[in-house]
Protein backbone atom coordinates (compact mmCIF):
# COMPACT_ATOMS: atom_id res chain seq x y z
CA UNK A 1 0.00 0.00 0.00
CA UNK A 2 1.34 3.46 -0.91
CA UNK A 3 2.23 5.88 1.87
CA UNK A 4 -0.47 8.59 1.76
CA UNK A 5 1.25 10.93 4.24
CA UNK A 6 3.18 12.98 1.63
CA UNK A 7 -0.05 13.65 -0.28
CA UNK A 8 -1.85 14.78 2.88
CA UNK A 9 1.07 17.07 3.73
CA UNK A 10 1.10 18.50 0.20
CA UNK A 11 -2.65 19.20 0.30
CA UNK A 12 -2.36 20.92 3.67
CA UNK A 13 0.56 22.99 2.42
CA UNK A 14 -1.45 24.18 -0.58
CA UNK A 15 -4.27 25.27 1.76
CA UNK A 16 -1.74 27.06 3.91
CA UNK A 17 -0.26 28.80 0.88
CA UNK A 18 -3.71 29.97 -0.19
CA UNK A 19 -4.38 31.32 3.28
CA UNK A 20 -1.13 33.28 3.16
CA UNK A 21 -2.57 35.64 0.51
CA UNK A 22 -4.15 38.81 1.93
CA UNK A 23 -7.93 38.81 1.77
CA UNK A 24 -8.05 42.48 0.81
CA UNK A 25 -6.58 42.26 -2.67
CA UNK A 26 -7.20 45.95 -3.42
CA UNK A 27 -5.56 47.27 -0.27
CA UNK A 28 -1.93 47.31 0.75
CA UNK A 29 -1.52 45.19 3.92
CA UNK A 30 -0.11 46.74 7.07
CA UNK A 31 3.47 45.98 8.09
CA UNK A 32 2.35 43.50 10.72
CA UNK A 33 0.05 41.78 8.21
CA UNK A 34 2.83 41.65 5.63
CA UNK A 35 5.21 40.01 8.12
CA UNK A 36 2.52 37.52 9.12
CA UNK A 37 1.65 36.53 5.54
CA UNK A 38 5.35 36.31 4.57
CA UNK A 39 6.01 33.93 7.46
CA UNK A 40 2.97 31.90 6.47
CA UNK A 41 4.21 31.63 2.88
CA UNK A 42 7.68 30.50 4.03
CA UNK A 43 6.10 27.81 6.19
CA UNK A 44 3.97 26.64 3.28
CA UNK A 45 7.01 26.46 0.98
CA UNK A 46 8.96 24.44 3.57
CA UNK A 47 6.10 21.97 3.96
CA UNK A 48 5.76 21.60 0.17
CA UNK A 49 9.50 20.91 -0.09
CA UNK A 50 9.19 18.22 2.60
CA UNK A 51 6.27 16.61 0.79
CA UNK A 52 8.12 16.54 -2.52
CA UNK A 53 11.12 14.96 -0.78
CA UNK A 54 8.89 12.27 0.68
CA UNK A 55 7.53 11.59 -2.81
CA UNK A 56 11.02 10.95 -4.24
CA UNK A 57 12.00 7.33 -5.22
CA UNK A 58 14.67 7.14 -2.50
CA UNK A 59 12.36 8.38 0.23
CA UNK A 60 9.60 5.96 -0.76
CA UNK A 61 11.97 3.22 0.39
CA UNK A 62 12.18 4.84 3.84
CA UNK A 63 9.87 2.44 5.64
CA UNK A 64 11.18 -0.63 3.85
CA UNK A 65 13.62 -3.27 4.95
CA UNK A 66 16.33 -4.32 2.53
CA UNK A 67 17.68 -7.87 2.70
CA UNK A 68 20.97 -8.24 0.82
CA UNK A 69 22.68 -11.56 0.02
CA UNK A 70 26.25 -10.86 -0.96
CA UNK A 71 29.92 -11.86 -1.15
CA UNK A 72 32.15 -11.02 1.80
CA UNK A 73 33.82 -7.56 1.80
CA UNK A 74 31.66 -6.26 -1.06
CA UNK A 75 29.58 -3.79 0.96
CA UNK A 76 31.37 -1.87 3.73
CA UNK A 77 29.41 -1.33 6.92
CA UNK A 78 29.62 2.47 6.69
CA UNK A 79 28.10 2.40 3.19
CA UNK A 80 25.08 0.48 4.49
CA UNK A 81 24.78 2.75 7.52
CA UNK A 82 24.85 5.89 5.37
CA UNK A 83 22.10 4.47 3.15
CA UNK A 84 19.98 3.87 6.25
CA UNK A 85 20.62 7.41 7.51
CA UNK A 86 19.65 8.84 4.14
CA UNK A 87 16.51 6.78 3.54
CA UNK A 88 15.45 5.26 6.85
CA UNK A 89 15.70 1.81 5.25
CA UNK A 90 16.96 -0.92 7.55
CA UNK A 91 19.57 -3.08 5.79
CA UNK A 92 20.28 -6.71 6.66
CA UNK A 93 23.38 -8.25 5.09
CA UNK A 94 23.87 -12.01 4.72
CA UNK A 95 27.03 -13.48 3.16
CA UNK A 96 27.64 -16.44 0.85
CA UNK A 97 30.91 -17.97 -0.34
CA UNK A 98 29.98 -19.39 -3.76
CA UNK A 99 27.53 -18.86 -6.57
CA UNK A 100 26.28 -22.40 -6.06
CA UNK A 101 25.36 -21.64 -2.44
CA UNK A 102 23.56 -18.49 -3.53
CA UNK A 103 21.69 -20.26 -6.35
CA UNK A 104 20.54 -23.01 -3.99
CA UNK A 105 19.29 -20.55 -1.35
CA UNK A 106 17.51 -18.23 -3.77
CA UNK A 107 16.07 -21.19 -5.68
CA UNK A 108 14.70 -22.77 -2.50
CA UNK A 109 12.43 -19.80 -1.89
CA UNK A 110 12.87 -20.28 1.87
CA UNK A 111 14.30 -16.79 2.37
CA UNK A 112 13.29 -13.65 0.49
CA UNK A 113 16.16 -11.39 -0.56
CA UNK A 114 15.95 -7.99 -2.22
CA UNK A 115 19.43 -7.86 -3.76
CA UNK A 116 21.90 -10.59 -4.74
CA UNK A 117 25.36 -10.40 -6.32
CA UNK A 118 25.76 -13.24 -8.85
CA UNK A 119 28.72 -13.78 -11.16
CA UNK A 120 28.09 -13.68 -14.88
CA UNK A 121 27.27 -17.36 -15.48
CA UNK A 122 24.99 -17.44 -12.42
CA UNK A 123 22.98 -14.53 -13.85
CA UNK A 124 22.07 -16.74 -16.81
CA UNK A 125 20.88 -19.50 -14.47
CA UNK A 126 18.78 -17.07 -12.43
CA UNK A 127 17.18 -15.59 -15.55
CA UNK A 128 16.42 -19.00 -17.06
CA UNK A 129 14.75 -20.09 -13.82
CA UNK A 130 12.84 -16.79 -13.56
CA UNK A 131 14.37 -16.10 -10.16
CA UNK A 132 15.21 -12.44 -10.89
CA UNK A 133 13.10 -9.58 -12.18
CA UNK A 134 13.83 -7.03 -14.88
CA UNK A 135 15.42 -3.83 -13.62
CA UNK A 136 13.40 -0.62 -13.90
CA UNK A 137 16.11 1.71 -15.17
CA UNK A 138 13.79 4.71 -14.86
CA UNK A 139 14.40 4.36 -11.12
CA UNK A 140 18.20 4.26 -11.54
CA UNK A 141 19.13 7.75 -12.71
CA UNK A 142 22.83 7.01 -12.17
CA UNK A 143 22.77 4.11 -14.66
CA UNK A 144 24.76 6.37 -17.01
CA UNK A 145 27.75 6.06 -14.65
CA UNK A 146 28.36 2.40 -15.60
CA UNK A 147 31.39 1.38 -17.65
CA UNK A 148 30.14 0.55 -21.18
CA UNK A 149 32.93 -2.06 -21.57
CA UNK A 150 31.18 -4.21 -18.98
CA UNK A 151 27.70 -3.85 -20.41
CA UNK A 152 25.58 -5.89 -22.80
CA UNK A 153 27.41 -9.20 -22.30
CA UNK A 154 26.03 -12.45 -23.63
CA UNK A 155 24.88 -13.62 -20.21
CA UNK A 156 22.45 -10.67 -20.05
CA UNK A 157 21.98 -8.83 -23.37
CA UNK A 158 20.92 -5.25 -22.77
CA UNK A 159 21.46 -5.66 -19.02
CA UNK A 160 17.77 -6.32 -18.52
CA UNK A 161 18.29 -8.22 -15.27
CA UNK A 162 21.77 -7.44 -13.96
CA UNK A 163 23.80 -4.35 -13.12
CA UNK A 164 27.59 -4.93 -13.21
CA UNK A 165 29.25 -4.18 -9.87
CA UNK A 166 32.86 -5.47 -9.63
CA UNK A 167 35.18 -7.17 -12.08
CA UNK A 168 38.45 -8.98 -11.51
CA UNK A 169 40.50 -12.12 -11.86
CA UNK A 170 40.99 -15.39 -10.02
CA UNK A 171 44.58 -16.47 -9.55
CA UNK A 172 47.23 -17.45 -7.02
CA UNK A 173 48.51 -15.59 -4.00
CA UNK A 174 51.79 -16.90 -2.64
CA UNK A 175 54.56 -16.40 -0.12
CA UNK A 176 57.55 -15.37 -2.26
CA UNK A 177 60.18 -16.73 0.13
CA UNK A 178 58.56 -20.10 0.76
CA UNK A 179 56.94 -20.82 -2.61
CA UNK A 180 59.66 -19.36 -4.81
CA UNK A 181 58.93 -18.29 -8.38
CA UNK A 182 55.30 -19.19 -9.06
CA UNK A 183 54.01 -18.95 -12.64
CA UNK A 184 51.79 -22.03 -13.11
CA UNK A 185 48.69 -23.66 -11.65
CA UNK A 186 50.78 -26.82 -11.24
CA UNK A 187 52.05 -25.46 -7.93
CA UNK A 188 48.71 -26.35 -6.26
CA UNK A 189 49.26 -29.98 -7.28
CA UNK A 190 52.85 -30.08 -6.00
CA UNK A 191 53.29 -32.59 -3.16
CA UNK A 192 56.05 -30.57 -1.54
CA UNK A 193 53.40 -28.04 -0.50
CA UNK A 194 51.12 -30.68 1.02
CA UNK A 195 48.99 -29.14 3.77
CA UNK A 196 50.11 -25.66 2.73
CA UNK A 197 47.67 -25.16 -0.15
CA UNK A 198 44.30 -23.42 0.07
CA UNK A 199 41.66 -23.66 -2.64
CA UNK A 200 38.44 -21.73 -3.09
CA UNK A 201 35.30 -23.46 -1.90
CA UNK A 202 33.94 -22.96 -5.40
CA UNK A 203 33.18 -25.79 -7.81
CA UNK A 204 33.57 -23.81 -11.03
CA UNK A 205 36.78 -22.10 -9.96
CA UNK A 206 38.41 -25.36 -8.83
CA UNK A 207 37.47 -27.15 -12.02
CA UNK A 208 38.82 -24.15 -13.95
CA UNK A 209 42.23 -24.70 -12.35
CA UNK A 210 42.32 -28.39 -13.28
CA UNK A 211 41.03 -27.75 -16.79
CA UNK A 212 43.59 -25.03 -17.44
CA UNK A 213 46.46 -27.36 -16.47
CA UNK A 214 45.03 -29.76 -19.07
CA UNK A 215 45.02 -27.06 -21.74
CA UNK A 216 41.22 -26.93 -21.77
CA UNK A 217 38.64 -24.16 -21.51
CA UNK A 218 37.07 -23.29 -18.16
CA UNK A 219 33.77 -23.85 -19.99
CA UNK A 220 34.57 -27.41 -21.08
CA UNK A 221 31.44 -29.51 -21.61
CA UNK A 222 32.89 -32.84 -22.71
CA UNK A 223 31.94 -35.37 -20.04
CA UNK A 224 35.11 -37.46 -20.40
CA UNK A 225 37.29 -34.38 -20.01
CA UNK A 226 35.32 -33.22 -16.97
CA UNK A 227 35.82 -36.64 -15.37
CA UNK A 228 39.58 -36.38 -15.94
CA UNK A 229 39.58 -32.94 -14.34
CA UNK A 230 37.59 -34.38 -11.44
CA UNK A 231 40.18 -37.12 -10.95
CA UNK A 232 42.92 -34.51 -10.85
CA UNK A 233 41.05 -32.57 -8.17
CA UNK A 234 40.34 -35.77 -6.25
CA UNK A 235 44.06 -36.54 -6.19
CA UNK A 236 44.82 -32.99 -5.08
CA UNK A 237 42.41 -33.03 -2.15
CA UNK A 238 44.86 -34.63 0.29
CA UNK A 239 47.29 -31.77 -0.37
CA UNK A 240 44.72 -29.07 0.39
CA UNK A 241 44.56 -27.62 3.88
CA UNK A 242 41.08 -26.19 3.31
CA UNK A 243 38.54 -25.08 0.73
CA UNK A 244 37.66 -21.53 1.74
CA UNK A 245 36.33 -18.60 -0.26
CA UNK A 246 36.47 -16.09 2.60
CA UNK A 247 39.78 -16.43 4.45
CA UNK A 248 42.30 -17.43 1.78
CA UNK A 249 44.25 -14.16 1.94
CA UNK A 250 44.13 -14.07 5.74
CA UNK A 251 45.49 -17.61 6.05
CA UNK A 252 48.27 -16.85 3.57
CA UNK A 253 49.20 -13.76 5.55
CA UNK A 254 49.20 -15.76 8.80
CA UNK A 255 51.54 -18.31 7.29
CA UNK A 256 49.24 -21.31 7.68
CA UNK A 257 49.46 -21.81 3.90
CA UNK A 258 52.12 -21.00 1.32
CA UNK A 259 49.94 -20.88 -1.80
CA UNK A 260 46.32 -19.78 -1.96
CA UNK A 261 43.78 -19.90 -4.77
CA UNK A 262 41.61 -16.79 -4.65
CA UNK A 263 40.29 -13.50 -5.93
CA UNK A 264 42.54 -10.59 -6.76
CA UNK A 265 41.01 -7.97 -4.48
CA UNK A 266 41.81 -9.61 -1.16
CA UNK A 267 45.34 -10.40 -2.31
CA UNK A 268 45.86 -6.80 -3.43
CA UNK A 269 44.89 -5.57 0.01
CA UNK A 270 47.34 -7.98 1.64
CA UNK A 271 50.17 -7.12 -0.74
CA UNK A 272 49.73 -3.41 -0.07
CA UNK A 273 50.77 -4.16 3.51
CA UNK A 274 53.75 -6.39 2.67
CA UNK A 275 54.70 -6.34 -1.04
CA UNK A 276 58.13 -7.86 -0.41
CA UNK A 277 56.71 -11.02 1.14
CA UNK A 278 53.63 -11.77 -0.97
CA UNK A 279 52.79 -11.99 -4.67
CA UNK A 280 49.80 -12.56 -6.91
CA UNK A 281 49.59 -13.88 -10.47
CA UNK A 282 47.18 -15.14 -13.05
CA UNK A 283 49.18 -18.25 -14.09
CA UNK A 284 50.60 -18.64 -17.57
CA UNK A 285 47.95 -21.22 -18.50
CA UNK A 286 45.28 -18.54 -18.01
CA UNK A 287 42.38 -18.29 -15.62
CA UNK A 288 39.00 -16.74 -15.07
CA UNK A 289 37.97 -13.12 -15.35
CA UNK A 290 34.66 -12.39 -13.76
CA UNK A 291 31.99 -9.75 -13.47
CA UNK A 292 29.91 -9.81 -10.34
CA UNK A 293 26.54 -8.18 -10.79
CA UNK A 294 23.59 -7.02 -8.74
CA UNK A 295 20.12 -8.46 -9.37
CA UNK A 296 16.71 -8.08 -7.75
CA UNK A 297 15.08 -11.45 -7.02
CA UNK A 298 11.58 -12.04 -8.32
CA UNK A 299 10.31 -12.52 -4.77
CA UNK A 300 11.82 -9.29 -3.45
CA UNK A 301 9.53 -7.71 -0.86
CA UNK A 302 11.14 -4.26 -1.30
CA UNK A 303 11.85 -3.64 -4.99
CA UNK A 304 11.64 0.16 -4.59
CA UNK A 305 14.24 0.09 -1.84
CA UNK A 306 16.37 -2.23 -3.97
CA UNK A 307 16.29 0.19 -6.92
CA UNK A 308 17.09 3.08 -4.58
CA UNK A 309 20.12 1.19 -3.30
CA UNK A 310 21.35 0.48 -6.84
CA UNK A 311 21.11 4.17 -7.63
CA UNK A 312 22.92 5.00 -4.39
CA UNK A 313 25.96 2.76 -5.04
CA UNK A 314 26.30 4.25 -8.53
CA UNK A 315 27.00 7.69 -7.09
CA UNK A 316 30.68 8.53 -7.82
CA UNK A 317 31.58 9.27 -4.20
CA UNK A 318 29.88 6.13 -2.89
CA UNK A 319 31.44 3.99 -5.63
CA UNK A 320 34.92 5.24 -4.78
CA UNK A 321 34.44 4.56 -1.07
CA UNK A 322 33.40 0.99 -1.86
CA UNK A 323 36.52 0.44 -4.02
CA UNK A 324 38.80 1.87 -1.31
CA UNK A 325 37.40 -0.65 1.14
CA UNK A 326 37.10 -3.73 -1.09
CA UNK A 327 40.12 -3.30 -3.42
CA UNK A 328 38.15 -4.56 -6.42
CA UNK A 329 37.78 -2.84 -9.78
CA UNK A 330 34.40 -1.13 -10.02
CA UNK A 331 31.93 -1.03 -12.88
CA UNK A 332 31.12 2.49 -11.72
CA UNK A 333 33.15 4.45 -14.28
CA UNK A 334 32.14 7.81 -12.81
CA UNK A 335 33.83 6.81 -9.54
CA UNK A 336 37.28 6.61 -11.13
CA UNK A 337 37.99 10.31 -10.72
CA UNK A 338 37.61 9.84 -6.98
CA UNK A 339 39.53 6.57 -6.62
CA UNK A 340 43.04 6.77 -5.19
CA UNK A 341 45.72 6.60 -7.93
CA UNK A 342 47.57 3.80 -6.13
CA UNK A 343 44.46 1.63 -6.49
CA UNK A 344 43.44 2.74 -9.96
CA UNK A 345 46.96 2.14 -11.31
CA UNK A 346 47.48 -1.18 -9.52
CA UNK A 347 47.50 -3.95 -12.20
CA UNK A 348 46.44 -6.54 -9.64
CA UNK A 349 43.20 -4.63 -9.00
CA UNK A 350 42.68 -3.27 -12.52
CA UNK A 351 44.12 -6.07 -14.73
CA UNK A 352 46.20 -5.23 -17.79
CA UNK A 353 45.10 -6.17 -21.31
CA UNK A 354 47.89 -8.77 -21.41
CA UNK A 355 46.45 -10.55 -18.36
CA UNK A 356 42.88 -10.32 -19.60
CA UNK A 357 43.84 -11.95 -22.91
CA UNK A 358 44.75 -15.12 -20.96
CA UNK A 359 41.45 -15.21 -19.12
CA UNK A 360 37.94 -16.46 -19.86
CA UNK A 361 34.50 -15.54 -18.61
CA UNK A 362 32.59 -18.46 -17.18
CA UNK A 363 29.49 -19.52 -19.09
CA UNK A 364 26.46 -21.53 -18.04
CA UNK A 365 27.29 -25.19 -18.74
CA UNK A 366 23.78 -26.60 -18.99
CA UNK A 367 23.73 -30.39 -18.50
CA UNK A 368 27.53 -30.46 -18.30
CA UNK A 369 27.16 -28.37 -15.16
CA UNK A 370 25.16 -31.18 -13.58
CA UNK A 371 27.98 -33.60 -14.37
CA UNK A 372 30.49 -31.22 -12.81
CA UNK A 373 28.31 -30.77 -9.72
CA UNK A 374 28.05 -34.55 -9.21
CA UNK A 375 31.83 -34.90 -9.49
CA UNK A 376 32.36 -32.06 -7.06
CA UNK A 377 30.05 -33.63 -4.48
CA UNK A 378 32.04 -36.86 -4.70
CA UNK A 379 35.31 -35.00 -4.22
CA UNK A 380 34.09 -33.01 -1.23
CA UNK A 381 32.42 -36.02 0.46
CA UNK A 382 35.54 -38.23 0.45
Amino acid sequence: MKNSAPYVILSAAKDLAAASRPIRQSEKPSKSEARFFAALRMTALAIIALALTLLSPTARAADAELNIYCWDEYLPKDILEDFTKRTGTKVTLTLYDSNEAMLAKVGSGVVSYDLIFPSEYAVRVLVDKKLVRELDKSKISNWKNLDPRLMDKNYDPGNKFAMPYFFGTTGLGFNKKLAGNVDSWEVVFDRKFSGKIMMLNDMRECFAVALKTMGKSVNEKDVATLKLAGEKLRGQKKLVKAYDSDNFATELQRGTVVVAHGFNGQFAKMMAEDPEKFGYIVPKEGGTVWIDNVCIPTKSASPDAAHAFLNYILEPEIGARIVHSANYASANAAAREKIKPEILNNPIIYPTDEVLKRCEFMEHLGKAGQVQAALWREIKSE
